[in-house]
């Protein structure tokens, strides 16, 4: 297509009816792409099964236009932009299950009231877990959501829970803050009937401090000294942080001031990560993500180019590049069809159209309409010479 026309496409682009927006406002300020968005994370849900570790963390989209519920993250590059809560597999960085934050009490929808009450970093991972409730799968996480009575309950709902915990938590005793007298390289063990916390100090005057409910043992890694908690933590815990470098190294986004556009471009790359994980899963074949994207780009408008290189109202040099960029798909040409018989004239696409020459005309024999271009024709009929 044109860059005219494509640029017309982009936009009119609109993910709801504009007609009754105003009205779902009111009650959802993400009207315009609420819809949308729940029914892409319902489709992924429901081709994809997660493995046993899941991840928890922020995505950051980079925006900034007029949007009432962009955020400021002085520790990311972007600095400014729309925050996506994801959960996503640990080990094939799968998207299965995310949500968009808008503000005051948008992390608590759909929680019972009683689970609304609670710190807004556990109603964000209580949220995110609904779907793997009861399913014995661990849940890794950074300090932000990382607390006790988070890995309680998770516990209650059939999750174990692993993720480091700010030094600021009453739960945390003395003895496991940072501190000069530990040597480097040193751990220091607590157990509960649930719950095992971790202090590693891997510089001096330095403290890692992890809370888990899948580990109830003082395990060492064999090969470097260190936790098996610290081991399996830092295997588990990049997921989104994956998901959020693949979108920028393959990414379908384009320049826009308009917020649910962005995060259309966003759902389109991550919807290019999930299907390259299926793809990996059912066909078993290794393939780099970057001439996947290509031959999924291919695939999905093949159909349309089929379809548009036949058509005769085509300028004949676009019919010419879609023949090439068919290849071998190159369809069988369509059987010609007889002009529709219309008492109008038309003029010949040939000559210059200041002459007006007609190019219909009528059989002297069987008097059956010929279309001409300036040059005698042969009717198919009665076999004589127009």
């Amino acid at each position: 297509m044109s860059k005219y026309r494509f640029n017309t496409l982009l936009n009119c682009l609109r993910l709801d009816n504009i007609e009754d927006r105003q009205e779902r406002l009111k009650t959802d300020p993400l009207a315009a792409v609420s819809s949308f968005f729940n029914k892409f994370i319902a489709n992924c849900q429901s081709h994809y099964t997660p493995g046993p570790y899941t991840c928890i963390d922020e995505m950051l989209l980079a925006f900034k236009g007029r949007c009432k519920f962009i955020v400021y993250m002085p520790n990311i590059p972007a600095k400014y932009g729309i925050k996506i809560m994801v959960l996503t597999d640990a080990r094939t960085f799968y998207v299965y299950n995310a949500y968009i934050y808008h503000g005051k009490g948008s992390d608590g929808t759909g929680l019972p009231e009683a689970e609304k009450k609670l710190a807004v970093p556990t109603q964000s991972v209580l949220r995110l877990a609904k779907p793997i409730e009861n399913t014995n799968r661990n849940i890794t996480a950074d300090n932000w959501f990382s607390s006790i009575p988070l890995a309680e309950i998770l516990l209650k709902k059939g999750l174990t829970y692993l993720g480091t915990l700010k030094k600021n938590k009453r739960e945390i005793p003395p003895e496991f803050k940072p501190n000069k007298t530990r040597p480097v390289g040193s751990s220091l063990y607590g157990f509960t009937k649930d719950l095992t916390l971790v202090s590693y100090v891997p510089k001096k005057d330095k403290a890692v401090v992890l809370l888990s409910t899948c580990h109830h043992s003082p395990s060492t890694d064999e090969n470097t000294g260190k936790p098996v908690m610290i081991i399996d933590y830092n295997q588990t815990k990049g997921g989104v942080d994956e998901v959020d470098k693949k979108c920028a190294i393959y990414s379908c986004a384009r320049k826009t001031r308009r917020w649910p556009q962005a995060i259309f471009y966003r759902l389109v790359d991550i919807a290019g990560i999930n299907t390259f994980v299926l793809y990996g899963q059912c066909q078993g074949a290794k393939l780099r993500r970057g001439d996947f994207l290509l031959h999924l780009a291919r695939e999905l408008v093949l159909p349309a180019l089929k379809q548009r290189v036949y058509n005769d109202k085509l300028p004949r040099e676009l019919r010419m590049t879609l023949r090439r960029v068919l290849g071998r798909d190159l369809p069988h040409p369509p059987p010609p069809t007889e002009p529709e018989s219309s008492s109008a004239r038309k003029l010949c696409r040939v000559c210059p159209s200041k002459l007006k020459r007609q190019t219909r005309f009528s059989c002297c024999a069987c008097g059956k309409p010929i279309y001409l271009q300036c040059a005698s024709q042969i009717c198919e009929d009665c076999k004589s010479e127009v």
